[in-house]
């Protein structure tokens, strides 16, 4: 055991574990074309015989090991007390930026085309026994960048479950709902500009009451993200202070297996700033929900801090195929000069399910999941998956006590088109209204129009 700690929590090692897991993925390919496992379900003629043979799997001469294809590559021990699962997540996006002249002379790399991808992630999840969970995750569309890597103790007499390892702090619902859920290709103006993402920590998350209730509560060393270039460059890469944060989350109304619920929750954290290095510097700012550029409309630039403080209330519902979310986040920062600054942001959806489906609601962790289709897309069959409207509006304010990062509010319009529950095409509109911004380059009053289309599948 004390092994698998040492390579979960060990960048480097983290790495081998990756080449591991190409080597085990292209088993994994070989092995299935020879079977036809990884023919897409469209083709509909022999699928559920192909499924079923690659469930069953084989078992190889070396150690008994049972190697099988079950919502991923799985290897199990004889025993069955060590098992691993490889995933591999892509997520292509492409479209066009179009912007107002105000913008073009504070932004002029803005408007264009642009492809990219997205996501390119390697996953591992591994149980030892009953009582360790090990997870290993990277994205190479960001450079190696590192997102889970942690070891999960479950069970501890009194306690309950603890994960330690760079993991997300427990904080707003659409933060920890995984991006190959999230209804809109990008979380929101406020989740983008304040939520902590990932830290290197130890938390501790139960459900209770019948998973009505679920609360969480950790404490993190501020360091972001291992990596040193491409999207990690945005993250700190020098720990500068400690995250204290937790979230409390409940279900009045739950019914039908989560067709009908509603929940409300609520997340904080305490973050303490400048005993590490003599000016701790913070910076709130995002992107325009869109990840065709690395422009930032609004954004306070770096001031020194002592501590802040987020509060963010939750509210979700889903009634049938309609769906509604909303949360706020409100952020109070201490500063020795100039004045302690509030800034705050919302935003609103509601979604709808043409073909009658309805979002998914994992209630042990108080998260969306990813939709299951009623059909699943075939070609010349009955099936053509699920089809879901979505409109969102967001706001977000960076401006008050002489900091001038800017006010934006934005109109996303969505379509998303779920061939199966792992694969799906999304189409955002994009309407991004930026105001009132001084730090350079400033914007009075710029809009821009964004286009974007998302594939993603699952393996």
């Amino acid at each position: 055991m004390h092994r698998i700690v040492a390579i979960c929590m060990t960048p480097v090692s983290g790495y081998f574990l990756i080449a591991l897991s190409g080597c085990l993925f292209l088993l994994m390919f070989v092995n299935s074309a020879m079977a036809g496992t990884l023919l897409p379900e469209v083709i509909g003629s022999g699928y559920n015989e192909l499924k079923k043979s690659a469930e069953e799997g084989l078992t190889g001469p070396i150690g008994h090991w049972r190697y099988y294809w079950k919502d991923g590559f799985r290897l199990d021990s004889r025993e069955k007390n060590l098992s691993l699962k490889f995933n591999l997540s892509i997520m292509g996006d492409g479209g066009y930026i179009d912007t107002d002249d105000d913008l073009k002379k504070s932004f002029p790399d803005l408007e264009g085309s642009s492809l990219v991808f997205r996501e390119l992630m390697v996953t591992m999840v591994g149980h030892l026994y009953d009582f360790v969970e090990f997870k290993l995750q990277v994205d190479f569309a960001n450079v190696r960048d590192i997102k889970d890597e942690w070891i999960r103790f479950k069970g501890i007499p009194y306690i309950g479950h603890v994960t330690v390892g760079h993991i997300k702090e427990p904080f707003s619902l659409e933060e920890l709902t995984s991006l190959s859920a999230v209804t809109f290709m990008e979380r929101a103006l406020p989740t983008l500009a304040f939520a902590p993402g990932r830290n290197i920590g130890i938390t501790r998350q139960s459900p209770a009451f019948d998973q009505r209730m679920t609360w969480a509560v950790g404490a993190f060393l501020n360091t972001g993200s291992f990596g040193t270039v491409g999207d990690s460059s945005d993250q700190l890469s020098e720990a500068n202070g400690w995250d204290f944060t937790g979230r409390i989350t409940g279900l009045p109304h739950y019914e039908d297996r989560g067709r009908r619920l509603l929940h409300l929750g609520l997340s904080y954290t305490h973050q303490v700033r400048g005993d590490a290095i003599s000016d701790a510097q913070v910076e709130f700012r995002a992107r325009p929900e869109s990840r065709l550029t690395d422009d930032r409309l609004v954004d306070t630039g770096e001031f020194s801090t002592n501590w802040q403080g987020m509060i963010s209330p939750e509210l979700a519902m889903v009634s049938g195929p309609f769906s509604f979310q909303g949360e706020t986040c409100l952020t109070y920062v201490d500063r020795d000069t100039g004045g302690n600054p509030w800034f705050w942001g919302f935003y609103l959806f509601g979604s709808y399910f043409l073909t009658g489906e309805n979002r998914n609601y994992e209630t042990s962790k108080a998260v969306f999941s990813q939709v299951k289709p009623n059909r699943n897309f075939h070609f010349g069959g009955e099936g053509w998956g699920a089809l879901e409207l979505a409109l969102r509006f967001s706001y977000l304010d960076l401006n008050d006590a002489g900091i001038n990062g800017g006010r934006e509010h934005n109109i996303t319009a969505g379509l998303n088109w779920y061939l199966t529950p792992d694969t799906r095409f999304m189409f955002n509109c994009i309407r991004a209204r930026v105001k009132d911004r001084d730090t350079p380059p400033s914007v009075d009053n710029g809009l821009s129009h964004i286009f974007q289309l998302r594939f993603q599948m699952e393996l």
